[in-house]
């Protein structure tokens, strides 16, 4: 499954969205073929949003829980049906979780220590957080087999650099799953803002400067 989701190149990241404005995202999202949503746990009923979400888009969209970082939050997103878990950095608890419950795990990085315990626990798909040109062009050279995935201010004005920087994907947050627009039902100017990373996407092969 994270094979699918370098191939696609964007996971969307929602936090502070109530459920009318999570699915009517996802909705979008389907439309533009983005297929994986992460939901993060940050919020308190994230596992109701998840499940029902999981409900209506299963077998559709990949739906991951993200900021799980205790054995709580991780057995809620489970029993809410995730498909994979992230962390902002690094826990071993839930990697040795996953791991027994063969679930994918992405955990975060943001050193060459976390990256080099990442590696040496079996994870070479890492979150980049807080996302960092500078940082992730230093870590192509000593860290060549890692998959990066920045996550943290991604939009349009600097997702090309990300990925000819060498990021196999982004994370995205607010600015498409942008509560302001979903509120407002501005649903066109944020399929507009999805055709435009997707374009940019397309056009990211140039040099990393």
């Amino acid at each position: 499954m994270l094979e699918k989701l370098l191939d696609s190149k964007i996971l969307i990241v929602i936090r502070g969205l109530n459920l009318r404005e999570a699915m009517d995202l996802c909705e979008i999202l389907l439309e533009n073929d983005l297929r994986f949503v992460e939901v993060s746990f940050s919020e308190e009923d994230a596992d109701k949003v998840l499940k029902t979400l999981k409900a209506h888009f299963d077998g559709e969209l990949f739906l991951g829980a993200g900021t799980i970082f205790d054995e709580k939050n991780y057995r809620k997103a489970l029993a809410a049906g995730a498909d994979y878990v992230l962390s902002p950095g690094l826990s071993p608890k839930v990697a040795e979780l996953a791991k027994k419950d063969c679930i994918a795990y992405i955990p975060g990085v943001f050193t060459s220590t976390d990256i080099q315990n990442a590696l040496e626990m079996g994870f070479d798909v890492l979150k980049l957080y807080p996302a960092d040109l500078n940082l992730l062009r230093s870590y192509r050279g000593p860290f060549p087999r890692v998959k990066f995935i920045p996550f943290g201010g991604v939009t349009d004005e600097n997702i090309a650099q990300y990925l000819s920087c060498g990021a196999s994907a982004v994370g995205i947050g607010s600015y498409i799953a942008n509560k302001k627009l979903l509120q407002e039902r501005k649903l066109a100017e944020l399929d507009d803002r999805i055709k435009k990373v997707k374009h940019l996407i397309g056009d990211s092969n140039g040099s990393c400067h």
